[in-house]
């Protein structure tokens, strides 16, 4: 199964030539429609970045609980402090053949969103929510803003090779992100030894999909860590730390009208055979801009389902369990 996630050279496809991309796309292509997930290298992001925000992210972690809770967040779709989530994450079903965990995922998160303002308070609140920095932690906001300055700019160039891979204008999907909602996520899963017995069915994360297009991962190897389900079976994504890994979510599956699929996938629970584990991922979830009306494409590009379209981040606010009579801006 690890041979058949692709790798993408970002670097490279920037100076490949239309034939050069046309092999590439069709490898990736093929990826996308059994699984949903690929690995990008030359994505120029210097390792130094990517260590601060995990270094200091896991220093954010190991304040006290009551320090913590100063920065919980308020709502499914806010910015902050998130000690555990529920199982299998919020409004997101868990994969065929797994009962829902009875207790929560074993990890704790750390929520960061861009800084748009429209002006519309409202509006603002649910597409753009305030970041809640800590003060007792100040080179956490430096290390995020570093970070996900490059986020913004990889997860532009991804679009362009997907709407490449369809056959569609280079900025079919950069000119509909301008001012795009997304939410960064740093996330750390505590060691067995802190942790003590695991339930039956209990993850550190559960089966799940991501709501948005484009997922980003940077992530540690461990004993308990990522899988991803191709309908067949689970297994381990190929690992490669200087690669991150790229996953489709439910709004592209949609946008391509099922010729892609979004990524089924799980974080391993802590392993006794591993008591001192412990690892943390920095995940940027992308999704395009809020009104955009996501129009399943049609056959060629599109999968043929006949999928319905809908608004962006409302869509995924409902998911999130926020009331459609609550949501701003355009109508349902």
């Amino acid at each position: 199964m690890a041979g058949r996630i692709p790798e993408v050279d970002l670097d490279a496809w920037s100076k490949a030539s239309d034939a050069e991309r046309n092999l590439i796309a069709a490898e990736l292509d093929a990826a996308l429609r059994s699984t949903g997930m690929f690995l990008a290298s030359g994505h120029g992001v210097p390792r130094a970045v990517i260590e601060d925000f995990r270094d200091t992210a896991r220093r954010f972690f190991a304040l006290s609980r009551d320090v913590k809770a100063r920065y919980a967040i308020e709502a499914a779709y806010d910015g902050g402090w998130l000690e555990m989530h529920p199982p299998g994450g919020v409004g997101v079903p868990v994969g065929e053949g797994e009962a829902a965990p009875s207790a929560p995922d074993l990890h704790e998160s750390f929520y960061v969103g861009p800084g748009h303002r429209t002006g519309d308070e409202q509006r603002d609140r649910f597409n753009y929510p305030a970041n809640r920095w800590p003060v007792e932690l100040p080179e956490l906001r430096a290390a995020a803003d570093a970070y996900t300055t490059h986020m913004v700019r990889v997860v532009q160039v991804v679009n362009e090779v997907l709407a490449f891979t369809l056959g569609l204008p280079e900025d079919f999907f950069t000119s509909r992100a301008q001012r795009a909602t997304w939410t960064q996520n740093a996330s750390w899963y505590p060691s067995y030894s802190s942790i003590g017995e695991v339930a039956r069915g209990q993850f550190r994360n559960g089966p799940h999909t991501d709501l948005g297009t484009v997922t980003l991962l940077s992530r540690q190897r461990g004993v308990g860590g990522l899988q991803a389900w191709d309908e067949e079976d689970w297994f381990s994504p190929p690992f490669s730390p200087d690669s991150l890994i790229v996953n489709l979510g439910d709004l592209m599956e949609r946008w391509t009208d099922g010729r892609w699929r979004a990524l089924k996938h799980r974080v391993l629970p802590p392993s006794p055979t591993a008591p001192d584990e412990e690892l943390l991922s920095l995940v940027f979830f992308f999704e395009t801009d809020p009104d955009t009306l996501i129009e399943p494409l049609t056959v060629p590009a599109g999968g043929g389902l006949g999928l319905s379209p809908v608004y962006a981040r409302r869509n995924v606010l409902e998911k999130l369990g926020v009331s459609p009579d609550s949501i701003p801006g355009v109508e349902a």
